[in-house]
């Protein structure tokens, strides 16, 4: 879907290793992983474009912060506007 918008989404080192934390069961393994990326990054994306708060042809970085999740807007390559920041 963000492909036919010609959104380009980014994520960090930093998120990639907090839905790793927030996704690992010891007993399921790695399996839950999906579930929080669709919980957290996919949903909040989706709220994100019906509130139309991500346009069409934008970048947005996919981060972490003390154990948040944020969305944020990229002009130029550099951060913007906070979207999301959540959990």
């Amino acid at each position: 879907m963000l492909k036919q918008k010609k959104i380009d989404l980014q994520y960090s080192k930093e998120v990639v290793e907090l839905l790793g934390t927030l996704g690992f069961d010891p007993n399921f393994r790695a399996r839950p992983v999906k579930g929080v990326i669709q919980q957290m990054v996919e949903n909040e994306v989706a709220l994100a474009l019906l509130r139309e708060e991500i346009m069409k042809e934008e970048s947005v970085l996919i981060d972490a912060l003390k154990a948040k999740l944020i969305i944020r807007k990229l002009e130029n390559g550099s951060s913007a506007e906070v979207l999301v920041a959540n959990h």
